[in-house]
């Protein structure tokens, strides 16, 4: 049995947010427990104390160090795993290593994330690249429904299939392992975008053998911002490069992409901080009652917003984050209503779109409280 109860006032003491905010909206920005930041800080106060020696001499090994952890946790070999600062430079890094041609042609599912498709959006105008939606139900009932989506999305003129781990406006794990056999049975390169899934989901990339894996390590394995991974397998090493080139170029994955110019590298290196909290807790416990959470949570959302719930209640399909329809909402007014519950009631939660639809999106976190759900909750229920 874990030695914590979800919400009491000794675990919220353990981060710093706002008293005052019922925040359930881990899932955009993460939240850092106090004792890592203080493990950034001082490595902060090292580096400020002897620059040449941290940057130029010590950096390297003590990458090599906490690579060696994460790609532990991460279950992925350690020499095609390199630190970036957010999941969209992993993205940018995998779309860069292609050679693209007009008319090339890239998968990715209509739930996916906005900043990605704004990238391929760039891939179209500089190159002629088509998106093309994998178009995938929801309400869902079958994940044979969202690898059918993507085989009929992959054409002849498929160069890339990019798959969510977890999708950002609904929430949905999706069947990854299931959809890089499909990619790969068909010839095609899969980018596996899991800004969401390290700390929310056992991972191993060993298993699934992507092309090329991110994920952000600031979200749920809660580091500090700043903090994210891109793995890269062997046959696209010599490829994939960084955004920016520096000193590193042509000597492996590592140097050019953990040196790119002067930087603040005391996110990556708290990382082992983050997990060593992480596993104190108990992993498998947090995650089980995170999404113990979620699913009371959006169940009486679900009921106070007379919608009905849009997947079958399984951590198949959800973890710590989960989605509900908003049916009285325009998908434009998500802005407006995530400002006016936070000036007016002091609840910070996104309203996400899909399908011209408007969804609010909840997370949990070892700082909630079931009874900040059922305000969010009731208070919906009035503005309906």
């Amino acid at each position: 049995m874990q030695p914590w109860t979800t919400g009491s006032p000794a675990l919220v003491a353990e981060w710093g947010l706002d008293p005052t905010v019922d925040y359930l909206n881990h899932g955009s920005f993460g939240a850092t427990p106090r004792t890592v930041l203080a493990v950034q800080t001082a490595l902060r106060e090292e580096m400020e104390r002897e620059l040449i020696l941290f940057l130029a001499r010590q950096l390297p090994a003590r990458l090599d160090a906490v690579r060696a952890r994460v790609a532990a946790f991460l279950d992925c070999d350690a020499p095609g795993l390199v630190f970036v600062p957010n999941a969209t430079h992993g993205v940018q890094a995998a779309l860069d290593a292609i050679d693209w041609l007009p008319g090339d042609e890239v998968v990715h599912a209509d739930h996916g994330y906005g900043a990605v498709k704004r990238a391929l959006l760039r891939l179209e105008h500089r190159f002629g690249v088509r998106q093309v939606p994998a178009v995938v139900p929801f309400p869902i009932e079958r994940a044979e429904q969202v690898v059918e989506a993507f085989a009929a999305a992959i054409g002849p003129r498929t160069r890339l299939v990019i798959v969510d781990h977890i999708t950002s406006a609904t929430a949905l794990i999706l069947p990854a392992a299931e959809l890089v056999a499909l990619a790969r049975a068909r010839g095609v390169p899969v980018l596996v975008d899991g800004a969401h899934a390290p700390g929310l989901l056992p991972l191993s990339i060993a298993s699934l053998v992507p092309d090329f894996y991110t994920g952000n390590l600031h979200k749920w394995v809660c580091a500090p911002k700043g903090a994210a991974v891109l793995w890269i397998h062997p046959d696209w090493r010599r490829r994939a490069h960084p955004t920016v080139t520096s000193h590193g170029y042509g000597l492996g994955p590592a140097p050019e992409f953990e040196w790119t110019g002067t930087f603040d590298p005391t996110a990556w290196l708290a990382v082992p901080a983050a997990l060593d909290k992480l596993e104190a807790f108990g992993l498998e416990a947090v995650r089980a009652s995170n999404h113990g959470l979620v699913q009371e949570g959006r169940a009486r959302l679900a009921h106070a917003l007379g919608t009905e719930l849009p997947h079958p209640d399984s951590r198949d399909w959800y973890g710590p984050m989960a989605a509900v329809h908003v049916p009285w909402a325009q998908a434009g007014q998500g802005p407006e209503l995530t400002a006016r519950l936070y000036e007016e009631h002091r609840i910070e939660v996104p309203f996400t779109a899909y399908d011209s639809r408007c969804f609010v999106r909840i997370s949990g976190q070892l700082y909630n409280r079931p009874e900040q759900y059922v305000r969010l909750a009731d208070l919906l229920r009035t503005w309906r």
